[in-house]
């Protein structure tokens, strides 16, 4: 009998935790594409709302060409509205989340505060129009937990169980002794 109780408690008790990540994307309103012209700054901006409680980032594709079609590089500079005098500065920018040269690239940028941000940009010393193809989407990531009880101690409990609701049967059986006298 002990047997069984050990084993029902040690099924009940023992719990079997599973993490799974979830993600999800949402795609954000985009620019139709934009033609930046020589020793021009081109900017466009897009209100993003985070979401709480899970870790969010901007999914930003980005691809350049000229006007014959070929791909060509473009300074792009990604900024909050905060940080929008620091980041566009010609010497010594600061305060960019991304400051880089770009052509056909997918960039994954953190993201910590719902606000306006800036894209911009920049076709310097060049000689030739450039036609910008902009992109964006908001990630979200977080893991979700959960209590089961399928574990292998689970099932090595529910067997101990089992054996001790057998062992509990064949004694009840064996000792029933019906005397006829």
């Amino acid at each position: 009998m002990s047997l069984l109780i050990l084993g029902l408690l040690g099924y009940a008790t023992i719990p079997n935790v599973h993490t799974v990540p979830v993600q999800s994307s949402l795609v954000l309103a985009t620019p139709s594409p934009g033609v930046v012209y020589p020793n021009y700054r081109a900017e466009t901006h897009q209100n993003v709302t985070l979401v709480e409680g899970k870790e969010n980032a901007m999914l930003i594709n980005v691809t350049v060409s000229t006007e014959s079609g070929s791909l060509s590089l473009i300074r792009f500079k990604l900024f909050t509205q905060a940080e929008s005098g620091n980041c566009v500065r010609e010497t010594s920018p600061s305060g960019c989340l991304v400051n880089e040269d770009v052509s056909n690239q997918t960039l994954r940028v953190p993201l910590n505060a719902s606000t306006t941000y800036y894209f911009s940009f920049e076709n310097r010393d060049a000689s030739t129009s450039k036609t910008v193809l902009l992109s964006t989407s908001l990630m979200t990531s977080s893991v979700n937990s959960f209590v089961t009880r399928d574990g292998e101690s689970n099932f090595v409990a529910l067997g101990l169980g089992v054996i001790g609701l057998f062992v509990a049967v064949y004694g009840v059986a064996a000792k029933t002794v019906i005397p006829w006298e």
